[in-house]
């Protein structure tokens, strides 16, 4: 292991979910400006909830602490994928996203959970409060942001039931061609059985 290690923890959501948004996203990248965007790859799509930085082993082993006590500790809330948005804004964007509706703060829950138990042992407050959201695509760093506005201009953005499948904390590994993602720790939520090869830990 790397003296210090990218890590972040996030909310995983499934593989039929991200499915249907990689093929929103293929049609979103065929109009303009979408080949000007950094679009991330379906299969990494996620929550994000605390992104820690570069941690040496010592705070590294705090936040598997953290993300494993959280183990079979927390209940699914019932979300909805929601509308496009981009940060800032659609007419100057940084960020690309795919909304969530969050109607009974069930997920404002979990990740103020989360977050309670990354500061019980001992990292501070998040740097910036948590919105939910799935990041599509990103503007190139040095690159000036496009207008998004027709972006999706009569497509249907993916619908339905949104399903946190578990929390994992992440060793991410930035490469050219996109990042790496290596789950370190697996948190299952109450009453369910975990399918082989869902809890990763100690790697």
């Amino acid at each position: 292991m790397a003296d210090l290690v990218r890590t972040f923890a996030a909310l995983e959501i499934p593989p039929e979910t991200k499915e249907a948004i990689g093929k929103f996203c293929a049609e979103m990248r065929e109009r303009p400006p979408g080949g000007e965007l950094k679009w991330v790859r379906a299969e990494i799509v996620h929550i994000t909830v605390r992104f820690f930085g570069d941690l040496d082993r010592k705070r590294l082993d705090r936040a598997r602490e953290a993300i494993a006590s959280l183990d079979q500790a927390w209940d699914p809330p019932e979300l909805m994928l929601g509308a496009v948005g981009a940060f800032p804004s659609l007419r100057r964007p940084q960020v690309l996203w795919l909304g969530i509706e969050d109607p009974s703060g069930g997920l404002a829950a979990l990740a103020d959970q989360t977050d309670r138990a990354i500061r019980h042992v001992g990292f501070g407050h998040a740097d910036k409060p948590f919105v939910g959201h799935l990041t599509l695509a990103r503007v190139g760093r040095g690159r000036r942001a496009p207008e998004m506005e027709g972006l999706t201009s009569g497509l249907t953005p993916p619908r339905g039931a949104l399903t946190i499948r578990c929390i994992t904390l992440f060793q991410s590994e930035l490469r050219a061609d996109g990042p790496i993602y290596t789950p370190l720790v697996v948190a299952q939520p109450r009453s369910r059985t975990a399918a082989p090869g869902d809890r990763t830990v100690d790697r």
